[in-house]
């Protein structure tokens, strides 16, 4: 019974995860396609952003629902400390509202970028705390892997924003900041994906 009651809470996060993950996608959208002017109004800086945008949602959401079955369905998990998914719940719903956020500033390079690192940072955290409060205590877990992979990300984007200049506000040409803005992020989500496979794809 007691098994039964913590999925039915899993459950419980996840659908809440999965509908403000939806929003945000949504949102993006709208963004990308303007109904008022249709597909003109889509210029390849915020095409780029967009691709950007879907690359780092899709592994953070397939993640995090994986997280959440190996450490309370899947296994039988001793080390799980008391209030775990309390605190996985905090920090996945943050991770939403950061993801809507995200959504919206489509067509604000420079502060989609910042953004992006908070939301980032925010995985950090969550990764080690995952890794020593709400998994199974294997040598290096994925949620570890998370933190190194999005640690190396922050670290170099915080250095290329101030290096160039960018702050928030309005850049000269987008397109300079959304091109690398893209590559690393499909690049941090091959990192991640090809690192963590077994975890994402289990056997």
């Amino acid at each position: 019974m007691k098994n039964k009651r913590m999925e039915n809470s899993v459950k419980s996060l996840v659908n809440l995860y999965t509908v403000v993950i939806g929003v945000a996608l949504s949102l993006a959208v709208v963004q990308l396609i303007n109904v008022n002017v249709g597909l003109k109004a889509i210029t390849i800086p915020l095409l780029l952003l967009f691709a950007a945008f879907v690359a780092t949602l899709f592994p953070f959401y397939h993640g995090a629902l994986r997280h959440l079955d190996d450490a309370y369905i899947e296994n039988d998990n001793n080390n799980i400390k008391d209030g775990a998914l309390v605190i996985d719940f905090i920090l996945l719903f943050i991770h939403g509202l950061a993801f809507v956020v995200l959504s919206l500033l489509l067509a604000k390079p420079s502060e989609f970028a910042w953004v992006l690192l908070g939301l980032l940072s925010i995985d950090v955290i969550w990764g080690l705390f995952t890794h020593f409060a709400a998994t199974t205590m294997r040598t290096l877990t994925a949620e570890l892997k998370w933190s190194i992979i999005n640690f190396a990300f922050v670290g170099f984007w915080i250095w290329y924003l101030v290096a160039n200049n960018f702050y928030f506000g309005e850049v000269q040409k987008p397109i300079l900041l959304a091109i690398p803005i893209v590559l690393t992020c499909v690049l941090r989500s091959i990192a991640d994906y090809l690192w963590c496979r077994e975890f994402y794809f289990p056997k």
